[in-house]
């Protein structure tokens, strides 16, 4: 009889604990955000024009981007000539990201490409200096 008594006062104590923390679908939804609840959070969402011609451009151009501190996410579409931008503008402003991409020998609407760095793009990239790209 005693022992059954403790095993019911144990089962009594601990079963709140149990509730506690056992995993449920409300609690993990909480941990686990969607990504566009982030960028609604944390993120500045932009799109702007960058010369290029091909799959090698734009992965250039999205390592260039995706390089710096504070770009949560960088997308070139090589039809249109623009860069999706997500960033987090309290980490980094919008022209240093245009300054990265320049840098790489790419030009956009707001900074003109690095001539030594265009020079050395391969040829497939080697895009018209003189390409129009969309202004938003």
């Amino acid at each position: 009889m005693k022992k059954n008594s403790k095993i019911i006062i144990a089962i009594i104590i601990f079963s709140p604990f149990v509730w506690v923390f056992w995993p449920s679908n409300s609690t993990e939804q909480i941990l686990k955000p969607n990504p566009e609840e982030i960028v609604e959070l944390m993120g500045t969402e932009t799109s702007f024009g960058v010369k290029g011609n091909c799959g090698m451009c734009k992965e250039t151009i999205e390592s260039a981007a995706n390089s710096l501190d504070g770009v949560i996410t960088a997308d070139w579409n090589k039809e249109t000539k623009q860069l999706s931008l997500v960033y987090d503008s309290q980490i980094i402003d919008l022209l240093s990201v245009h300054q990265a991409i320049a840098n790489s020998g790419y030009g956009t609407e707001l900074v003109d490409y690095d001539m030594d760095k265009y020079e050395n793009l391969p040829l497939c990239c080697k895009y018209d200096p003189l390409m129009e790209v969309k202004i938003h």
